[in-house]
Order: C-alpha cells, then sequence, then structure tokens
C-alpha cells in the first residue's frame, strides 16, 4: 500500500469505529494520516454490510460498503475485550494523534480505552466519539439506526410525496454525516493543538447532524410559529401556485429520464422560460402563433393578462415536448450555457456518463472497481487517490513498529484560545455551503469578513423565513444562521473602489473563500494565480457545484440541483413513482463537512510550513460519496437503485408508520437479531416468530407482511407513547419530529443545541448550534451581521483607513 501523503502526513489515526463513524477515517487517510483500522476476529462489522460483489465467495474481502468506508485504512485485529490482546495496542495509543470510536457510550471507558484513560497517558491525543445522540442525556442509551436517526433529527418528516408517509434519502446517511462530521472537527482540534500540545474530546451526536441537513426549516418556528410550508399538520396543503391557472411540476419528463427546471423566477437577470421556448422553437415545437415572441416577463403578462392562461399552457406544453426530444446529458449542457437553474435528476448509470465528471477525470478503477473520485482537489498537498481497502490483518506486523516509550509530562497546563484565533478570513461566498465553512472558523474564534452589497445582497437575505413574517434583509433566518459569528462589510464590487478595497481585504487575509461559478472571482481580478503572486501563504477555498474546471464548470446551481447531479434525488422517494428527492438543498449540508476538513488541513499545513494552496470543491463530486455504496452497487453488480421508499438493505422492518393523530409517524428499524427478538416482545407478529425470522434475509423476504401487520398495530397508538414503548423495550424507534418539536426534544435540550443569540434587526432568535461538543475549546457565537453592519469598523480597524480615505472610497462608490 502507498505511503500517506498529503497534509495530514506523518499524523497517525487508530480507528476503532462501527459503521456509524467508518467514513470518519477513510477522510483523514485521504488526507494523509496513516488510519489503522482495529478490527475484532473475524473483522470489523462494516465488512459484512451488504452491498456484496457477487462474483466472489461471500466474506470478508467482498463487501463494497466497506470498500467504500476503508480506502486507505491499515488493519490489524485485535480483540480489545480481551485485556490481554489490548495490551498491544498501548504502544500504538500512546502516540496515536486521533482516536475513533462509535461505540454506545461507556463501553469504551469500561475497557479501559476511553478518553480519560487515554489522556492519561498521551495529552496530546484528539478522540472522538460518534454516537447516535451524543454521550449523554435522555437518549444516549436508547437504541438507533440510520433511519431512526434521521426522523428524530427532521429530516424524514419533511420528504415524500403527501399522500404517502414521509420518507428517508434512499441511501442511509447519518452515519456519514456522523462520521464527516468527526473527520472535519478533528482536523480543527489539530490546529488548536498545534499552539497548546494538548488534545481533547469531541462527543459528535448524529442527531445533531441530521438537524443541520434542515437548511431553513429550523427557522421557521421561532420566527414565523409555524412549522415550513407542506410539511407538519400542514403536509397535504400544497403550496399556491405562482401563476393561478398554470400546474408547474417539480419534474419534467425527457429523453432518458427527468430533469426539474425553475422556470418561474430563477437566478437574478435570468429568463428561463424564454431560454427553453428557443429551444422548442428550433425543434419545430412552438405554434405559430407564438413564434418570436419575449417571454422574459411571461409571469408579469400572464398576470396583467397580457398573455392569455391558453397561451400560457401551450407554451408550457411546447416545453414539455422540447424536453421529451433531449437527453439529461444534452438538457444539462444546454441549461448551462443558458444560465439556467436546470438538472437532470441523474440515476447512477448517469452519473458514470457525466460528461463534467469524465471532463475532471472523476471516475478512477480500483481492484478493476470503477469508484467515485477524490471528493476535494487542494493544490498543493492532494488527497490521495482512493485505494483499494485493506484485508482482514494484512497490517498486523505494524504493531510491532511502535515500540513503548517512557511517558512524558503534560505541557504546561495554561489557557486555551479556540482553534483559529488570529486567523484573517475574508469571505467572498454566499448562500450555503461556502459560508457554512466559513462560519466553522468564525465560531472557532477566525476573525471572518463577510463581504456582499445592498445592490447586490447574498441571495439568503431575500429568502425565508423572516422574522415575524415581514421580509428584509436584514429579516432573514436563513442567512443568518450560516453566518454566525462574521463581521458584515458592504462593498460594492461592481466598483472600481470597491475592488481596490477588495483587494486590500484579501491582502490582509490568511484566507479567502469563495462560491462564485468558476470564473466569476477571475473577472473581479481576484483568481488564486492573481491574488497569491505575492502571497504564496494565502489559502484560497473555492467552492460552486460543478468544480472549477470543465465544460459545465460555469452551470450556477444550489443544493437542490446539486442532489439531482449527485444521483441522491434519483433514489429518494417511492419504487412505483417519480423520484422525490431529498428536503431542500441537500447537498449543502454534505459538502462542508469535506469543505471544513480540506480547509482545516492546508490551514495547519500553512501555520507549519508557509505555504499555500488553492482548495477546489466540487459540490456534487463530496456529495457522491454519500450513496458510494450504491454506486459501487451498479459498477461491480451492475444492479442500478431505484427510489427505495422505505426499503433497505440492512433492515427489516424498516419503515415510517403513521400514529393517532395528523401527521404522526413512528420510524421503527431492524438491524439485528436481537432488536427483532425485542419488537418480537411487544409488537402482535406472531406469525414471524419462528427462529428463521432472526436471520435477516428472511424478515427482507417478508417485509411487506411485516410491515402491514406494524402499520395496524401502529396506528392505535399515541406516537409518544409507542416511542417510549419501543425505546424502552430496545427497539431502535424514534418519532418523526418535525423542526418545531427539535426546540422541546429532551435530547437536543441537554447537548445546550440550539443558541439564543441577539441579532442587530432581529433581536434574540435561536440558531443551529454544534454537532460536536468540544470538551476544551468549544466554538463560540455571536449573532449574524446585519447587512453592511460593520463596514465602518472593517474599514477603520482592520484595513486602517482615515476617515478621509473611507470617505473618498464612499464618493467612489464603493460603498452603496
Amino acid at each position: 500500500m502507498p505511503e500517506a501523503a498529503g497534509p495530514l502526513a506523518g499524523l497517525l489515526a487508530v480507528d476503532f469505529a462501527t459503521p456509524r463513524a467508518e467514513l470518519a477515517g477513510r477522510m483523514l487517510a485521504e488526507l494523509g494520516a496513516t488510519v489503522i483500522k482495529v478490527e475484532p476476529p473475524g473483522g470489523a462489522p462494516a465488512r459484512f454490510f451488504p452491498p456484496f460483489d457477487e462474483a466472489k465467495p461471500l466474506g470478508p474481502e467482498t463487501s463494497l460498503y466497506w470498500a467504500s468506508v476503508a480506502n486507505g485504512k491499515k488493519s490489524v485485529v485485535i480483540d480489545i475485550e480481551d485485556a490481554e490482546d489490548r495490551r498491544k495496542l498501548d504502544p500504538l495509543l500512546q502516540q496515536a494523534d486521533f482516536v475513533i470510536e462509535s461505540f454506545d457510550p461507556g463501553y469504551m471507558a469500561g475497557l479501559g480505552l476511553g478518553y480519560v484513560q487515554l489522556a492519561a497517558v498521551n495529552p496530546r491525543v484528539i478522540y472522538a466519539s460518534v454516537t447516535p445522540y451524543g454521550q449523554a442525556g435522555p437518549d444516549a442509551l436508547s437504541p438507533a439506526t440510520d433511519l431512526t436517526i434521521e426522523a428524530a433529527g427532521a429530516l424524514v418528516g419533511l420528504q415524500g410525496d403527501a399522500d404517502r408517509p414521509p420518507v428517508p434519502v434512499g441511501y442511509p446517511q447519518a452515519s456519514f454525516h456522523g462520521g464527516a462530521q468527526a473527520a472535519a472537527d478533528c482536523l480543527v482540534a489539530l490546529n488548536e493543538r498545534e499552539r497548546s500540545g494538548r488534545g481533547q474530546h469531541l462527543d459528535v451526536s448524529m442527531q445533531a447532524a441530521m438537524v443541520w441537513t434542515l437548511m431553513s426549516a429550523t427557522g421557521y418556528p421561532p420566527n414565523t410559529g409555524n412549522d415550513p410550508p407542506v410539511s407538519g399538520p400542514n403536509r397535504l396543503v400544497p403550496l399556491p401556485s405562482p401563476l393561478p391557472g398554470i400546474a408547474l411540476p417539480r419534474q419534467w419528463e425527457c429523453a432518458d429520464g427527468y430533469v426539474t427546471v425553475q422556470l418561474v423566477g430563477g437566478r437574478v437577470g435570468k429568463t428561463p422560460l424564454h431560454s427553453v421556448l428557443q429551444w422548442a422553437e428550433a425543434d419545430g415545437l412552438v405554434p405559430a402563433e407564438l413564434r418570436g415572441r419575449n417571454w422574459s416577463t411571461w409571469a408579469a403578462d400572464l398576470m396583467a393578462g397580457t398573455l392569455t392562461l391558453e397561451d400560457a399552457k401551450l407554451a408550457l406544453e411546447a416545453v414539455r415536448a422540447c424536453f421529451k426530444l433531449h437527453t439529461q446529458h444534452e438538457l444539462m449542457q444546454m441549461g448551462t450555457d443558458a444560465g439556467l437553474l436546470l438538472a437532470p435528476i441523474l440515476r447512477i448509470d448517469g452519473l458514470l456518463s457525466d460528461p463534467q465528471l469524465k471532463s475532471r477525470d472523476y471516475w478512477v478503477s480500483v481492484e478493476g472497481r470503477t469508484q467515485p473520485g477524490i471528493p476535494v482537489r487542494l493544490s498543493g498537498t492532494p488527497m490521495a487517490p482512493p485505494q483499494r481497502p485493506p484485508r482482514l490483518g494484512e497490517h498486523q506486523d505494524i504493531l510491532a513498529s511502535f515500540a513503548p516509550r517512557p511517558q512524558v509530562p503534560p505541557p504546561p497546563n495554561v489557557a486555551r484560545r479556540r482553534a483559529f484565533e488570529g486567523l484573517k478570513v475574508a469571505d467572498f461566498a454566499w448562500i450555503g455551503v461556502g459560508p457554512i465553512v466559513s462560519k466553522a472558523l468564525a465560531d472557532h474564534g477566525a476573525t471572518v469578513v463577510h463581504i456582499e452589497s445592498f445592490s447586490r445582497p447574498d441571495l439568503l437575505r431575500t429568502i425565508p423565513p423572516f422574522k415575524d413574517n415581514v421580509p428584509g434583509l436584514d429579516h432573514a433566518q436563513f442567512m443568518a444562521n450560516f453566518n454566525s459569528s462574521k463581521l458584515g462589510i458592504n462593498l460594492n464590487l461592481q466598483s472600481e473602489a470597491g475592488l481596490e478595497l477588495a483587494r486590500k481585504l484579501v491582502a490582509w487575509a490568511d484566507v479567502v473563500t469563495e462560491s462564485f461559478t468558476a470564473g466569476a472571482i477571475a473577472r473581479l481580478g481576484l483568481s488564486y494565480e492573481e491574488v497569491s503572486k505575492d502571497r504564496p501563504e494565502l489559502v484560497m477555498f473555492s467552492t460552486c457545484l460543478r468544480g472549477q474546471t470543465g465544460p459545465q464548470r460555469s452551470y450556477g446551481g444550489y443544493g437542490g440541483q446539486g442532489a439531482a447531479l449527485a444521483g441522491i434525488y434519483g433514489i429518494t422517494g417511492w419504487p412505483d413513482r417519480i423520484p422525490h428527492g431529498p428536503w431542500g438543498a441537500y447537498t449543502d449540508f454534505v459538502a462542508p463537512r469535506y469543505g471544513v476538513a480540506a480547509i482545516a488541513a492546508a490551514i495547519r499545513h500553512r501555520n507549519l510550513t508557509g505555504e499555500g494552496q488553492h482548495i477546489d470543491l466540487a459540490q456534487v463530486e463530496a456529495a457522491i460519496h454519500f450513496i458510494e455504496p450504491a454506486v459501487l452497487d451498479y459498477t461491480v453488480n451492475g444492479r442500478l437503485a431505484p427510489p427505495a421508499g422505505h426499503e433497505s438493505l440492512y433492515a427489516s422492518p424498516h419503515g415510517v408508520y403513521r400514529c393517532q393523530g395528523v401527521e404522526r409517524y413512528v420510524a421503527i428499524a431492524c438491524e439485528t437479531a436481537q432488536q427483532w427478538q425485542h419488537l418480537l416482545a411487544v409488537a402482535p407478529l406472531a406469525a414471524f416468530a419462528d427462529a428463521r425470522f432472526d436471520q435477516l434475509e428472511a424478515r427482507l423476504a417478508h417485509d411487506r407482511e411485516i410491515d402491514a401487520a406494524l402499520e395496524a398495530w401502529c396506528a392505535g397508538f399515541d406516537r409518544d407513547d409507542l416511542t417510549a414503548l419501543l425505546k424502552r423495550s430496545g427497539v431502535p424507534t424514534a418519532a418523526v419530529l418535525r423542526p418545531s418539536e427539535l426546540y422541546t426534544d429532551a435530547q437536543l435540550a441537554h447537548r445546550d443545541f440550539f443558541k439564543v443569540l441577539n441579532h442587530t434587526a432581529m433581536g434574540p432568535t435561536p440558531y443551529d448550534g454544534p454537532v460536536t461538543l468540544f470538551s476544551e475549546t468549544p466554538p463560540a457565537y455571536t449573532a449574524a451581521p446585519c447587512l453592511g453592519e460593520h463596514t465602518e469598523q472593517v474599514l477603520r480597524e482592520v484595513l486602517g483607513l482615515s476617515e478621509d480615505e473611507i470617505s473618498a472610497y464612499a464618493a467612489r462608490g464603493a460603498i452603496t
């Protein structure tokens, strides 16, 4: 196996993770750390997770799940429940930089392997514990699976067709979110350790990680008094059409599947229907009487009566016919060229034929398998390309290379600062991924200046929920939630004077973040190549959906389009229906976990070597890794994943069941024989009491009958009573929470998850809080800025301008 390279080269991680957090070790290995996977005799559980390579005999080397999460790791076999065997790990643990574990709270401490015990012999260790609900609290020991955690995080309840029960994302997500967050926060803690010499414990809650996938949903209850539209008790109440008499579908059929496109509104300055009707006219599909018309203002014309409803419907029929003539990839390129919010709802086979991914050499071959490539591109310290997973015990001899060392005294106990205090960040990032990444730097102490203007505000300022339902640039909790702890400056980048100030901010900064479409920052004269000429130490982070190169680099979309392009939309929904897709801008909450890991690694590398670099985070490329086992099932076995509904490879029963009341549901999933036996003890499932049903395969063969019995039983219960009964009985269960119910959730309250911050315009308002509890250097929060709130402060204190200089810049149009 090649030696580790990358920004974490020379660092050692010991990986005890169960499938709940296997992704953490993979991410650290990709970034260059040596990751030693400690497996029990017989192999880690992830080795036996489906899907499997069906051309090979079933065994510990055939799991495609394992091939997805074990890339780059080294395997040793140790029975950690045997004291003598466990002692073989002592020299390794004494030298480890990271330890990752995801057992139930208390298990590792009971073996003498908890954080307190390891820190006593290795005070530099950064120890991440990933669990469903965190290390303490009323649900800390509750049985859980990905489905139930996603329900407890309120994501499930926001998804699916309204006339059926809600659905999860079509491939389990909670374990990947938890593992990726753990990796990112390990690297935040590593930056702090470089100063203090000390490690700390990271308590990662998978439930809290799922709350962070809800986009704007948590902002609705405290600011509007309601859950988001089309959710909770109003799940069956559709949004009114923006155009009376016109029904605009969410998905449009094309020659080889479906696309999603926004024909009303869209990106600023774009005229989507006009562009699409030009295509239709070229295809000969527009009625003669409608040809040549300017459709740029069709919505306003329809409302004003200058366009008839009949003509509008004829135009939309032409659109429908046009889409059916073209393939997904054709429409994607046409939409990119026209600047439209159009995305193909790709199936996994569509990912493999995506011309943008091909142009970026994304796909790689590992042992003959086609696999997704690296999730983030670092110009100076590249991530390691995917490698084969280790054979069981393949690296047993490595233990002998770690000799016992005399214990050194711990570093002096001094006051510890947050990880990024002193770091300076110029934040040109808007909307979702970029601001969430720079927010992580700000919450952990960096001085982050968020750059926008009244003429071109961050678009999240224009999107609800608004405080008290009153729209306004300083009333949008959506924007505030993603931009806590930052300074806000009003800077007009359309003026030469504004660009002069932008260049000054870049010269001041250690890190620059931007999320424009590829090429836009260069047109402002602020490309990495330009601004790093005299600043080799500068770290620049660029993120957009499709990356900085390739034929679709200029595509401008959001996380909803990202989910379609990453294959996540296409597997979410019911198998007998058109895919429904995940809630909101879903990939906006996958990509930041990779982004924070990459930027934190690059910052540490800069601090150690003085070398900066450019980071290219293509959000779609990162998000594909969250369905990688399903991708491998296709590339290896030829099996194409449909929308999954409630079906699962890992559990039966695995469903969302209606309870008493309006839109009240409970999620239940049994992965193991023990969980199934616990369910049999309380539910009327006597027809399935035969011992053969202890085997998952037998239950999967009778999944529908089991589901039907549970549906009838659950319907007679109050949701919360049933949830409590099943949890007490040892059955993985969760109420399918609404966003409003997160504020009264006892487990989130125990972790003090929501942070009430006093916003200048909105007053005291709850913000989403940390996924991870840092034992020594927790993040600290201040409210997000109003637009331009700190302009004078930044110009005077950060850039050192005088009053006369500020006035001169204002007169030249730098400040709108």
